[in-house]
């Protein structure tokens, strides 16, 4: 005699066939020859769906009638939620303030091997590939990297983000995109500094008596020592104030001359001016130095110094800081990424540290306008151009 295989039929299935024989009076044997399923099996359902019909629970098998199946569930639900509270009056026995989540599964699957990690993830609401991660320890090409950003990192001052600190990588024929940049930054715990606040400033403003706004925010000229950009700016030392002035060249944002003095007067523009011609020997008579109306450029002495080497005077519009955009971005930088972390004994400290500075943001610094060159590299790339 040949084995009948095994048929597997859904609840609703044999629901269907249950009734087939209560409701419509079918045999057991036309539902056997109907769902070629066996005479035991068959005789069961009917059985089953009698007793679900009485209110009886159909026990460990699955139910049949969406009564019953509700019945199943709100039980399994009200086990779980029993077993789950159990689950954390036990964790209590074992934590206390320093023991992580972690740590208390692991005690408690040691303590009571029949509930799952799963399940003990849920109750203390970690998840479960949280508990299995192991980190993975860097391959000694990682490692490479990971000293080599922290070199980077340190030699900036902290000052590059993954841009930055990505185009120095491949400069030095690391081949890396940007995110797996990231990646190792965040690894290492690296940040760049970035400014506390954003300033607002107005955008409007009357042009001066003795110049006019020429520059126009035309701030990419393309040949350098055509158009120069000077302000002044104040740092604290502990027995005062110290002022900076600076030039700066807008075709290469290089700091081209700069002067300090312990006061805010024209004698220290016209020193930052000489200062500049002095390094730079421009063609005098073909450059354009643009200021705001500070009273240091708009003072008798610092327009007649313009006048005698035939420099072109442009100055910015009453109160609007945007004219004169890239000198007060420098200004930013040199105070967010390094003043701003120091204090000053004195007004030899801050010519020290502004110093450094310069040197490290003319040759060193990567600056986005100039596609990731240095300020000194884009001086050679215009110089050789020319």
């Amino acid at each position: 005699m040949t084995r009948k295989s095994k048929v597997t039929l859904s609840a609703q299935q044999k629901l269907e066939y249950a009734k087939l024989m209560v409701e419509e009076g079918y045999t057991n044997k036309q539902i056997e020859e109907m769902s070629g399923a066996g005479k035991s099996a068959v005789s069961r359902w009917k059985q089953q769906y009698l007793s679900e019909l009485d209110g009886k629970s159909p026990g460990n098998v699955q139910a049949l009638t969406p009564e019953q199946q509700r019945i199943q569930l709100l039980e399994k639900q009200l086990q779980r939620a029993l077993r789950d509270n159990d689950i954390l009056k036990k964790a209590n026995r074992f934590l206390h303030s320093r023991q992580s989540k972690f740590k208390v599964i692991k005690a408690l699957k040691k303590a009571t091997p029949s509930y799952t990690v799963s399940e003990l993830c849920r109750a203390l609401e970690v998840s479960t590939s949280s508990y299995y991660y192991a980190p993975v320890a860097p391959n000694k090409s990682e490692q490479a990297l990971l000293e080599l950003i922290k070199s980077i990192a340190d030699d900036s001052g902290y000052t590059y983000g993954r841009r930055r600190v990505n185009v120095e990588l491949n400069a030095l024929n690391h081949t890396i995109g940007i995110y797996k940049t990231a990646a190792l930054m965040k690894k290492l715990n690296i940040k760049a500094i970035r400014p506390k606040k954003k300033h607002y400033y107005p955008n409007s403003g009357d042009e001066h008596k003795y110049a006019q706004n020429l520059l126009k925010r035309e701030f990419n000229p393309d040949s350098h020592n055509t158009h120069w950009v000077g302000d002044i700016t104040y740092i604290r030392n502990h027995q005062g104030w110290s002022y900076l002035a600076c030039v700066l060249d807008l075709s290469t944002r290089e700091v081209v001359g700069y002067a300090l003095s312990t006061s805010p007067n024209a004698e220290l523009a016209i020193a930052a001016l000489n200062n500049a011609i002095k390094r730079q020997q421009p063609v005098l008579n073909q450059l354009m130095f643009h200021s705001d109306q500070g009273c240091q450029y708009s003072a008798a002495s610092f327009r007649a110094r313009l006048s005698q080497l035939t420099i072109t005077q442009s100055m910015s519009r009453r109160g609007n800081c945007w004219d004169n955009a890239v000198m007060e971005r420098f200004f930013r930088s040199l105070k967010t990424e390094r003043l701003n972390r120091l204090s000053f004994i004195n007004h030899h400290s801050v010519i020290s540290e502004v110093d450094n500075y310069i040197q490290f943001y003319n040759y060193k610094r990567r600056h986005s306008t100039l596609n990731y060159m240095t300020p000194h590299q884009k001086y050679n790339e215009l110089k050789n151009a020319a």
